[in-house]
């Protein structure tokens, strides 16, 4: 494997609220002759978010569960934005920007890169390319989210590689005179350390016929 990825991050803390404002000021560094950078950064966060909130209360909702089972453990801690650089103009095709790999944290959100290279897997273990549509958001599971739904909902696998498609819009970016970097606005939304807002016997009603009679077999055993 290479000794460095091919990428810069920046991270920066957002959101602090009660006693996370200490651990959100040991990110606040802000990059010289960036004069509106606090303000793009604390714009931005909120706004992805209040996506994230929003979105938890609608899993929520879907999962037949309460609507803050999520929300409760998101609130009261600050949110990491981790923005990720990429100047194509030092790599070429087949460059792995960022290899296969799943989140750790409950969500994460970003908009739409300016260049292509992001592929996800299904289930089933297909690798789609992902294409997000202009004004649009794109959500991943987290580890967390798959722990808290006691498997329900999985992590998903995605990585970023430089292809061909990716070559073609940064030659094109040149010769228009725009920046070659592909950015990801990234935050990685994490559950606040000691909240565990939601435990696997919520989701029963979701189990399969096969699932419910292994379970149904288990605690029987136990019984006798």
């Amino acid at each position: 494997p290479p000794k460095h990825d091919a990428l810069w991050r920046f991270f920066w803390r957002t959101g602090a609220e009660g006693g996370q404002q200490k651990h959100k000021d040991q990110f606040r560094v802000v990059p010289k002759d960036f004069p509106q950078w606090e303000y793009t950064m604390d714009r931005w966060g909120s706004l992805v978010r209040e996506t994230v909130m929003t979105v938890s209360e609608m899993l929520s909702l879907g999962l037949q569960l309460p609507q803050n089972a999520f929300t409760d453990g998101l609130t009261n801690t600050s949110q990491p934005l981790g923005p990720i650089g990429n100047n194509l103009a030092k790599f070429d095709v087949g460059t792995v920007f960022t290899g296969f790999h799943y989140d750790l944290n409950f969500m994460t959100i970003h908009g739409k890169s300016r260049y292509p290279g992001l592929y996800i897997w299904l289930k089933d273990g297909t690798k789609l390319k992902m294409r997000v549509p202009d004004g649009c958001l794109f959500i991943q599971a987290g580890k967390q989210l798959q722990i808290l739904t006691g498997g329900f909902i999985e992590a998903g696998f995605h990585e970023v590689i430089y292809t061909e498609e990716t070559k073609k819009a940064y030659e094109l970016a040149v010769k228009e005179g725009r920046i070659p970097w592909r950015v990801s606005s990234t935050m990685f939304a994490t559950m606040r350390y000691d909240v565990i807002p939601v435990s696997y016997t919520h989701l029963r009603a979701h189990e399969t016929p096969e699932h419910l009679v292994c379970r149904l077999l288990l605690e029987k055993k136990k019984k006798t």
